[in-house]
């Protein structure tokens, strides 16, 4: 992925707070992050787990080179809306966190949101639950808003820019209950929304320099 990203879309990738993924190398964690395009797991391959995979809508398997790259990487593919394929990326991501000791990342925002200013939708209750299940330490991640940084025109990310990203501290779910889990997902959406502005403002304030 990281292949795919500098050399065949020129783009680079920053990564603040990487030292909270060394979580992550000690026991399988859930990853949550703000999700806006299809891109986003190239960019996110700059922050994964080298035992980590990605959940994702089925179509994408399909995507050539893309799809094929998260084919080739062991990644879980879900169908929106039907109850059957959700049912198994829950026992598979069960299994991939309890039995492979793998980490899982997922986009609690349940589909793209090319928001011009950032703003992310509600979060979904699956990777919480998830987490919960387990006992798996949750590692938010935030990506800046990355609208900015697309030509309309060329139908591309622009040459040669720059997207940051952000780890934030893991929570751990070790004392959760399943009372909690409303308190935690609004706490960790506000938290990665906050991440996602000052990474915004940082680039404002790189182009104003």
């Amino acid at each position: 992925m990281r292949i795919l990203a500098r050399y065949l879309l020129d783009v680079t990738v920053e990564v603040d707070g990487a030292e909270h993924l060394l979580r992550a190398k000690e026991v399988p964690c859930v990853l949550v992050a703000n999700h806006q395009s299809l891109l986003d797991t190239v960019w996110l391959a700059w922050v994964l787990p080298r035992n980590a995979v990605v959940v994702a809508n089925k179509f994408i398997s399909r995507i050539p080179v893309l799809g094929w790259f998260m084919r080739l990487g062991g990644n879980l593919f879900v169908k929106q809306g039907d109850r059957q394929s959700i049912k198994a990326l829950f026992e598979d991501s069960l299994r991939y966190l309890e039995f492979e000791r793998t980490s899982i990342v997922m986009f609690p925002e349940g589909k793209r949101n090319p928001s011009e200013t950032g703003a992310l939708l509600e979060f979904k209750k699956g990777a919480f639950y998830l987490a919960y299940c387990t006992h798996a330490p949750i590692i938010p991640v935030a990506v800046q808003c990355t609208y900015p940084l697309y030509s309309w025109a060329d139908c591309r990310f622009r040459r040669g820019c720059v997207i940051r990203i952000r780890v934030l501290a893991p929570i751990s779910t070790e004392s959760l209950t399943e009372e909690d889990i409303p308190a935690l997902i609004a706490d960790t959406r506000n938290d990665i929304q906050k991440a996602c502005i000052s990474l915004s403002l940082a680039e404002a304030r790189t182009k104003l320099f």
